[in-house]
């Protein structure tokens, strides 16, 4: 998942720089220590216990199970305030993250979310005496929460506590622009972006990869890799776009196939299985993450599909695909990850609710040439989590060196 790839690409290129990380996560993160970190320490989480019927859905969406995950949040969620991690691992993770704190060997906190709650732990260690960053991976209430929350009582709430908590970072750091703009608006003018990446060390296994990539020779391969409808994405779009192709022009769109590689929800295999697409979508589920990244390099174009009620998010695959060299159709116009994609003159943007587009699109992917523009060779360097990290390590310093100020006051 991009949430533990961030933190694990950062804690390697931190280590790399000279600093000593120690990574706090749930054990629904996984087994086993994080490469790269000095410590790293696992707590309970009720969300992955026997206390909740749902934990099934937890290992499929992780690619451990084979059955298809709940493409919906369960209805506790809508009514926990920020988010069902409040009692399902806060209780067990701020008692570790004190202890930890309380042995006198740390400078920082970095805490990343979602969930939310995790910045209640940075604002105890803060009180604590630690500099503390908070890194938003998604906006808090900036575009989640009019989804998460119902209008009313329960969404000022949520607001509210957004401001008491993030007000008193020592220092904001977003993923895309829209969410660092919006911080600096309403809660610290300081707020910066620091975008997700990629790991330049897969770089290698993924090439090998590739030989091995479920891709036909024969066929003109679309691939797509992650998950749907748990992002909020929907491959519907894409798919009109390709029924109106061959409605169009049925001896071009024979020669396309889709690949889809990830843990699905129920929906989402209800979508990719309609039985007049037989034959030109697969499915082919969870992979490893070397498998996943040399199909990326497999495949001939990728496709992005942006969540329309989240137009700022740009996941870490944004960035895997751009180091893959292939060239990507983004369906989302208007959003963070199309502006990137346009910006690194890297493959062709569509709006969702075009299926003639979209079929122009994939017509144009097919023609190649100039026709579509592809990854420029480099163009991802300054998306490596190498690049990254130096970047993260500089707002770390300055938030040590503005808690140091304010002490001194």
């Amino acid at each position: 998942m991009s949430a533990a790839r961030r933190a694990a690409g950062l804690t390697k290129y931190l280590t790399r720089l000279g600093h000593r990380v120690t990574v706090l996560s749930s054990v629904m993160c996984g087994s086993g220590p994080v490469p790269g970190a000095a410590c790293t320490v696992k707590t309970r989480d009720l969300l992955v216990s026997p206390l909740n019927w749902r934990r099934s859905g937890f290992a499929a969406l992780k690619g451990e199970a084979a059955q298809a995950y709940p493409g919906g949040p369960s209805a506790l969620a809508a009514w926990v305030i920020p988010d069902l991690e409040l009692i399902g691992w806060l209780p067990f993770a701020l008692p570790r993250a004190l202890a930890l704190a309380a042995s006198g060997r740390f400078h920082c906190v970095i805490t990343s979310s979602p969930p939310q709650s995790a910045h209640l732990i940075g604002l105890a260690l803060q009180r604590a005496g630690l500099p503390w960053v908070a890194d938003l991976r998604d906006g808090w209430s900036f575009e989640p929460s009019g989804e998460r929350f119902p209008s009313g009582r329960r969404r000022q709430l949520d607001r509210a506590l957004e401001q008491v908590v993030l007000a008193r970072a020592d220092a904001l750091v977003a993923v895309t622009p829209p969410i660092a703009e919006d911080l600096r608006e309403r809660l610290n003018p300081a707020a910066v972006t620091i975008t997700n990446g990629y790991d330049p060390d897969e770089l290698a296994g993924a090439d090998a990869a590739s030989a091995q990539a479920p891709v036909s020779a024969e066929r003109f391969t679309v691939a797509y890799t992650g998950t749907l409808a748990y992002g909020g994405a929907s491959a519907a779009s894409l798919l009109d776009g390709f029924r109106a192709l061959r409605g169009r022009e049925p001896a071009i769109a024979a020669r396309l196939e889709f690949v889809f590689a990830g843990p699905m929800a129920g929906e989402d295999l209800t979508q990719l299985r309609a039985p007049d697409l037989d034959g030109h979508v697969r499915v082919v589920g969870a992979m490893s993450r070397e498998q996943a990244l040399g199909l990326q390099r497999a495949a001939d174009a990728l496709v992005l599909i942006v969540d329309g009620r989240r137009p700022s998010i740009a996941t870490g695959k944004l960035y895997e695909y751009l180091s893959s060299g292939r060239p990507i159709l983004v369906i989302g116009e208007g959003s963070v990850a199309a502006r990137i994609v346009e910006e690194c003159s890297a493959g062709v943007v569509v709006g969702a609710d075009a299926p003639e587009a979209i079929a122009e699109a994939l017509r144009r992917l097919l023609r190649g040439g100039a026709a579509v523009p592809t990854p420029a060779r480099g163009a991802a360097e300054r998306f490596s989590y190498a690049q990254i990290a130096v970047e993260m390590a500089d707002v770390v310093e300055r938030a040590i060196a503005r808690r140091s100020l304010r002490t001194a006051r």
